[in-house]
């Protein structure tokens, strides 16, 4: 399939296409690199260190200028205008809730294996933490009372709804009632990407949200990134898109966390050239791609997700069963209460990720369990790769979809 982008050309000199007024991004904010502090700018990772000390903000109308002179005299490293934040992805009290069948637990090719893998140690994910950077979520929906809690940055309540599914996916309590989520032992804790600059008004930036996650996490722990970006043609791609993202991510990955990232939902390459390399480096990320519920010999090809290279897993990005709220609340929904709403339609790569999300602190938590320390990221992506379950011949490269009965009986428990 063709992209819909059109390449970006240098306009003028001293110009760079990410410091041009465009779609998804800021007018008055630019992110840098430099070496030193530029007049006026402030840190974008307060008391980070290492190489995130070296990103910068500088705010106003004539932000854009005056980073094109830093870098004209070489006294910035990269410079781009900060990105606007993109939608997600389409994704018991009376009367008694029963409990919803979840075929995305059961065992391949149907599902991932959840339910096989709970005859191991630890493999409910009670030794891992995962933070979600999520927009919001209900924390009084009756099946997420105990799931979550708040970690740092500010909510967007719009897409409440959103994070609500994705933490029934993640660790939905193992309860009687409802769904279950994939690592229901996990300590979870969400992640807002709004934070509060100098002056009060709030401003979106994800990589600070992962810098400030992986701040309270330890090897074997678990980032899930659920958020998407504008590309150059409004497309929606990775939020690693952002030079800030990724070096927010390969510092996360050095200390022995697993950042998960959906591939985003625009049937996009995102091998092609005009993405410049931004999603081909070597940041360590697990990029989830998005395949249809699996129902035949081998997972279904893709369902709207990007694709390429770096896509290395997939999970499911259709007909998801967890945890609802309007409007998503076809499958459950008694009296109009939404703490009582499930849905049967969840999806995109946000659903796919959280998946493997889920995946991901099961072999962790399992690992710790039995052989007393986690496992690196690589040696985690590796493992769900291998013995994962590839997508059909001919369908766009969408990753492999893991198996974690085969990670668990015949790769990983001794």
């Amino acid at each position: 399939m063709a992209i819909r982008v059109q390449s970006r050309a240098v306009v003028g000199a001293g110009v760079i296409p990410e410091l041009l007024p465009g779609p998804g991004r800021e007018p008055e904010r630019v992110y840098l690199v430099a070496d030193a502090p530029p007049p006026g700018a402030s840190p974008r990772f307060p008391g980070a260190a290492g190489r995130l000390a070296h990103h910068w903000v500088l705010r106003g109308p004539d932000a854009a200028t005056q980073a094109e002179r830093l870098l004209a005299s070489g006294r910035a490293e990269t410079a781009a205008r900060a990105l606007r934040a993109a939608p997600p992805p389409d994704d018991d009290l009376p009367p008694e809730t029963p409990a919803f069948p979840q075929a995305w637990r059961g065992v391949e090719p149907e599902g991932l294996g959840f339910d096989e893998g709970a005859q191991f140690p630890g493999s409910s994910g009670e030794y891992v933490t995962i933070v979600d950077v999520e927009f919001d979520w209900d924390p009084a929906h009756e099946d997420l009372l105990h799931s979550a809690a708040r970690l740092g940055g500010e909510p967007d309540p719009t897409w409440q709804f959103h994070g609500s599914g994705v933490l029934g996916i993640l660790a939905a309590g193992d309860n009687g009632f409802g769904v279950v989520g994939g690592a229901p032992g996990a300590a979870v804790l969400v992640e807002h990407p709004y934070f509060a600059n100098d002056t009060g008004l709030l401003e979106y930036d994800p990589a600070r949200a992962i810098v400030e996650a992986a701040a309270v996490l330890s090897p074997g722990d678990v980032i899930l990134v659920e958020q998407q970006a504008y590309g150059p043609d409004f497309e929606f791609v990775p939020i690693s898109i952002d030079a800030g993202v990724r070096d927010a991510i390969r510092a996360a990955t050095a200390a022995g966390i697993v950042v998960v990232e959906p591939a985003g939902n625009d049937a996009v390459d995102l091998d092609d050239p005009v993405y410049e390399g931004a999603f081909t480096d070597e940041t360590g990320v697990l990029r989830v791609g998005g395949g249809e519920p699996s129902t035949g010999d081998l997972p279904g090809a893709r369902d709207g997700s990007n694709w390429g290279s770096s896509v290395v897993v997939q999970g499911w990005s259709a007909g998801i069963v967890t945890v609802g709220g309007p409007p998503y609340t076809d499958l459950w929904y008694p009296d109009a209460d939404p703490r009582q709403a499930y849905t049967a339609q969840f999806g995109g790569t946000s659903g796919a990720s959280a998946m493997v999300a889920a995946a991901v602190a099961v072999v962790q938590s399992t690992a710790i369990a039995s052989r007393g320390a986690p496992l690196a990221p690589a040696e985690v992506e590796a493992l769900l790769v291998e013995a994962g379950w590839p997508a059909p011949a001919g369908s766009e490269p969408v990753g492999a979809l893991p198996d974690l009965r085969r990670v668990l009986r015949g790769w990983l428990v001794p």
